[in-house]
């Protein structure tokens, strides 16, 4: 579950309840619940990030091929 993504403190809480036993299945079941929603919330972050930067790629590639090198690319940074 590491290679999950989970923390550290995650995979001992879920260790713990494992070893108390079937009792706590419920318990382990909402602990990885949680963890899938967080790493839901990571992936669109860096989803959102990657589309940004992939916009601004295109902007260069865009300047670079319509521009010469004297041109002032500064404005490319305000996407």
């Amino acid at each position: 579950m590491r290679a999950a993504g989970m923390p550290v403190e995650s995979l001992i809480e879920y260790n713990r309840l494992f070893f108390e036993g079937s009792h706590t299945v419920s318990a382990r079941k909402e602990l990885l619940i949680e963890e899938s929603e967080n790493l839901k919330k990571k992936l669109e972050e860096i989803q959102y990030s990657l589309r940004k930067l992939e916009a601004k790629i295109r902007n260069y590639d865009k300047w670079l091929n319509e521009n010469t090198r004297e041109d002032d690319p500064d404005n490319l940074d305000e996407c």
